[in-house]
């Protein structure tokens, strides 16, 4: 496959470097920094050491007289998703799928407006990836996890095509019935357990570990649920406990993209996580107080990232 991965943080190098070892053709489009490190091999860092993948090709921009890709992977932040759309348009053909790797539950959407339905795939992606260097990531834990469905019966075919390019590059590959619930439940676990974890500026290991500050992440998840449901989502009861089980599986020292961007003092995607369960609750007249708690508390280090007062 021809594919471009548009982002160059650590979920984007990651998956650039796993589906190039698998034969792939793959382009990133990063920033300068990150054009300049491709003279080298990438390097893909995991417990086990590191790897060096040769023949990425890196490049600040899209030209328009590229011609489509096969596949184009959306690796930027939750609120770049509908500028990234603009962008990649010039090389979305008819035959082009585009997979959205964000969290939160509206990154899909956002792409089909620019670029209709029948070209995306909904996408949830379990996986701690942190970008080491312009042109290094580092994996924590296991390989990738995603879950993938299409938002339209006509694009169906796309999932088995895109699913077999990521398992053969050794990630591994579920086929959603309902791809709204995948990422619901998606957002009900990185919205709880980033959420508290950057409210108590610790990571997995700590916050499973105290009972008092592992039930607010469950109180979280359970807003989630309530909020979801309220919208026509189809979730249950279950749904809670197994993403209570997968953060409780995380590698102890594992934080969220966003927490680590709270922390680190740079734009994050609190608006598109525990922002937006507020947001969905509040239309929906379901109370929030954890995702409350979380927003607000957060809300001026973002506004100072974003350049705010």
């Amino acid at each position: 496959m021809r594919i471009t991965v548009f982002g160059a943080g650590g979920i984007g190098l990651y998956f650039a470097a796993m589906l190039a070892r698998a034969g792939h053709r793959v382009t990133v489009v990063g920033r300068p920094e990150t054009v300049a490190a491709a003279a080298n091999p990438l390097i893909l860092e995991r417990d086990s050491g590191k790897v060096e993948v040769s023949g990425i090709r890196a490049v600040a921009g899209i030209a328009g007289d590229e011609g489509p890709a096969d596949l184009v992977i959306v690796g930027v932040k939750a609120w770049q998703v509908s500028a990234a759309a603009g962008v990649v348009a010039s090389i979305v053909g008819p035959g082009t799928t585009v997979l959205p790797l964000q969290n939160g539950v509206e990154a899909a959407a956002d792409l089909a407006a620019v670029l209709g339905p029948d070209r995306i795939l909904g996408c949830s992606c379990v996986v701690i990836a942190q970008r080491v260097g312009p042109w290094a990531t580092r994996c924590l834990g296991a390989d990738a996890s995603v879950e993938i469905g299409a938002l339209t019966t006509e694009s169906e075919d796309r999932v088995a095509n895109v699913g077999a390019a990521l398992t053969t590059a050794g990630i591994a590959v579920t086929r959603s019935a309902d791809i709204e619930a995948t990422l619901w439940r998606k957002l009900m676990l990185i919205s709880s357990y980033g959420g508290v974890g950057a409210i108590a500026r610790q990571p997995v290991g700590v916050t499973r570990d105290e009972p008092e500050t592992a039930g607010l992440v469950l109180a979280a998840m359970q807003e989630v649920l309530e909020v979801g449901r309220a919208r026509g989502i189809a979730l249950d009861d279950d749904d809670v406990a197994r993403m209570m089980k997968v953060y409780r599986g995380f590698s102890p020292d594992t934080t969220s993209s966003m927490q680590r961007d709270l922390a680190a003092g740079r734009p994050s995607e609190l608006a598109c996580q525990s922002g937006a369960v507020v947001r969905f609750g509040r239309a929906a007249g379901v109370p929030t107080p954890v995702h409350q708690a979380i927003y607000a508390s957060q809300l001026p280090a973002e506004t100072a990232a974003r350049g705010g007062r």
